[in-house]
């Protein structure tokens, strides 16, 4: 009976090394003077195992086999082929290329699918007009293929692609890449880096010391390496693995890995992996509290997301920017996706305490090809994700786009050296955010069987970070106030929302933020028993690192009444004037805004000329008009209660002491004002808002910019 050796790298599931904890593939590794001599067995016998290799989904075993089948059997070219495809998907691309070759010269027609994979495997080689052309020669001949629309999608990718990877040729690298110390890159996978923080690095990975040996025969029932969570800590300037991470992650008959940890600290998503009955790996996502310093029992998510039979897994946290809630992004293989695997999303309702069902993240995000490794910068507001679907240099490229769910602007390369023409994956940014880490098979790792065999973790510093600090101070008055909140949110000018980019607490006067270059901010200070107080910073035209320098002043909230000036009606009319809705927008409105939680009671008055049942019914009908006006602006009618006073709460004489009219005290009783009334739920505010109105552009109020 053949013994051969396992050691699980995965790179199946749609020719990634692919969702790191998706497929779980074996990898079979021989030491020189160990590899079974197959030239005594039987062709029947070689047949027989490297079949059972690829139903168990064991991909180098396969590759083994098939190779020898092939080399008795030249011309069969379905054992050809497959073996051509069992080198791509075990990323040996100059391998790959030789064999697909072989096709194209002799039974193309048979495997037209060849000379479009020749081209993706001649992108990951460099060699961009081969693949070019090849690319164009696959048009005519994927037309038999049952599935011709995705092959035409990625062919168009493909061509898109090779311009676009030609002129970076020349181009500067955007970040200085090292790879990480060997006590953690070792010979097998690793994956899915966490920075706890800048000295702390949670990660994924299978250790093995090289080369161990099982029975084919008994694969589903033999131990085999299990990935599983560790520690790396940085000495001396260095990162050195300190062995697994504690906590109730690591299996003893599954793997795990992939995991993110909440912006709190107190929560982490994670993936556990296993085979099902018909031998594929299905992946789902669990979740473990951190209480009292320790982290508790894993809980498994529910049904909606671990969609039955189908695999989710690589979490991410994002945030949703209208109610604050988190929202988890991931990868799954479920039905009604754009392309094999695809980027999904579950958002938690805070006040249900439950998950939303999944949907996808849209085309922007999603496409014909393959994409994985969501992370979700709050800080930018960003999505950073690979794809092999997108305009890209080779293989798997990292991309970010801006937005959140399904709604994205379009996802931006992040170019070379972050991308190569190997797979990029598993893009994070360090705590701060000058760098960070993501995983490569590119050339220069520690490889097996060949060099870009296997996926390492690799340590980048960005090559031009600008870096932006406001220093600032919160005043009341003259006087510095301490123990207030900090939101920094990001302006989006072309839609005019904004999303919450840092929340922090400060128990001093003086404050420090950190900025991104190329941004539209909005800097908003809360206090209990003041107004919010905010300034808008820009960071557009700043091409230097430099310190910028604010005060922002908060004024206590008033406990009375305040009159809006200037707020008219037309004659005997509820109705506002132009010169009125001016006016609101420039003060209630601008306060309902920049306070969003408060809750105010708007009054209208009227003098006494007229009965006094009259002037009550057209008070409250004017005050009902302010209301209409503001809702209309999107102001929620929960936040405001309309009140009509009629004649009955005078501020001056309506007649002088000799009984005659008093215009000017006329006047001065005809007023709207407004006084607030307490605070109200914004969770519950947001959950019967049926729809988003826009501010009006021609009324928003601007503050100075830097």
């Amino acid at each position: 009976m053949d013994k051969i050796a396992i050691n699980t790298n995965s790179y199946c599931l749609l020719r990634l090394l692919i969702l790191l904890i998706i497929s779980v593939q074996s990898f079979t590794l021989f030491s020189q003077n160990q590899i079974p001599d197959l030239k005594g067995k039987s062709l029947k016998e070689i047949k027989k195992t490297g079949k059972n290799a690829i139903r168990l989904g064991d991909t180098y075993t396969a590759l083994f086999y098939y190779i020898e089948w092939a080399e008795r059997k030249p011309d069969n070219y379905s054992v050809v082929f497959k073996v051509a495809e069992l080198y791509r998907l075990t990323r040996n691309y100059v391998e790959a290329e030789i064999w697909y070759q072989k096709i194209i010269g002799s039974s193309l027609d048979d495997f037209p699918s060849s000379i479009f994979y020749i081209a993706i495997m001649q992108m990951s080689l460099e060699k961009y007009e081969d693949a070019k052309a090849n690319f164009l020669k696959s048009k005519k001949k994927i037309r038999k293929l049952k599935d011709a629309t995705k092959y035409r999608k990625l062919i168009k990718s493909g061509l898109l692609s090779c311009d676009y990877a030609i002129s970076l040729r020349d181009s500067n690298k955007t970040a200085v890449i090292e790879h990480l110390d060997t006590s953690i890159n070792q010979p097998h996978i690793e994956f899915s880096p966490i920075p706890i923080n800048e000295t702390t690095l949670v990660y994924g990975s299978l250790k093995d010391d090289g080369v161990n040996y099982y029975d084919v025969a008994l694969h589903d029932s033999m131990t085999i390496p299990l990935r599983k969570f560790y520690i790396a800590k940085k000495e001396n300037d260095k990162w050195v693995s300190k062995g697994e991470f504690t906590g109730p992650f690591n299996q003893e008959n599954a793997h795990v890995g992939n995991g993110v940890l909440s912006e709190d600290g107190k929560r982490i998503y994670f993936t556990i992996c296993q085979k099902n009955w018909k031998s594929k790996v299905i992946c789902q996502l669990y979740y473990s509290d951190k209480q009292n310093g320790k982290w508790q029992e894993a809980v498994k998510m529910n049904d909606l997301i671990n969609l039955p039979n189908y695999t989710t897994t690589q979490p991410a946290i994002g945030r949703e920017s209208r109610k604050n809630n988190e929202v988890i992004y991931f990868v799954s293989d479920r039905p009604k996706g754009k392309g094999g695997l695809d980027i999904w999303y579950t958002q938690y309702n805070r006040k249900k305490k439950k998950y939303s069902a999944p949907r996808n993240a849209g085309s922007r995000i999603n496409s014909a090809g393959t994409e994985l490794t969501p992370y979700y910068d709050l800080v930018t507001h960003k999505l950073y994700f690979s794809s092999d679907g997108k305009i890209g240099i080779g293989g798997l490229d990292v991309f970010s786009a801006e937005g959140e769910k399904s709604r994205w602007q379009d996802p931006e390369n992040l170019k070379k050296n972050i991308n190569s023409p190997a797979d990029d994956i598993d893009y994070t940014f360090s705590p701060d955010h000058k760098g960070g880490f993501l995983v490569s098979n590119r050339k220069g790792g520690v490889a097996l069987l060949n060099p870009t065999c296997c996926d390492d973790i690799y340590e980048f510093k960005l090559s031009e970070y600008i870096d932006i600090n406001l220093i600032g101070k919160v005043l009341d008055s003259t006087d510095c106030l301490s123990d207030y909140k900090i939101y920094l949110y990001i302006n989006n000018e072309e839609t005019e929302e904004k999303f919450l980019s840092k929340e922090l607490a400060v128990d001093t006067c003086n404050f420090k933020l950190s900025l991104e270059q190329g941004y539209n901010y909005t800097v908003e200070i809360r206090k209990d028993g003041y107004l919010n107080g905010s300034k808008e910073i820009s960071t557009t035209r700043i091409t230097k690192s430099q310190n910028l320098e604010t005060t922002i002043n908060l004024n206590k909230k008033p406990k009375g009444r305040i009159v809006l000036p200037g707020i008219l009606y037309e004659f005997n009319s509820p109705n506002l004037t132009a010169d009125s809705k001016l006016s609101i927008d420039t003060s209630l409105y601008l306060l309902l805004i920049q306070n969003p939680d408060i809750f105010v009671e708007i009054s209208s008055h009227t003098d006494s000329k007229g009965t006094e049942g009259y002037n009550l019914k057209l008070s409250q009908r004017r005050a009902e008009s302010v209301v209409r006006y503001l809702a209309l602006k999107g102001i929620n009618k929960k936040r405001m209660l309309p009140q009509g006073y009629g004649e009955t709460m005078p501020i001056a004489p309506n007649q002088k002491e000799d009984g005659s009219d008093n215009p000017e005290g006329r006047k001065l009783n005809r007023r709207t004002d407004f006084q607030i009334k307490g605070i109200i739920n914004l969770d519950d505010l947001l959950d019967n808002d049926s729809k988003k109105v826009k501010p009006n552009k021609t009324s928003k109020k601007r503050n100075n910019k830097f």
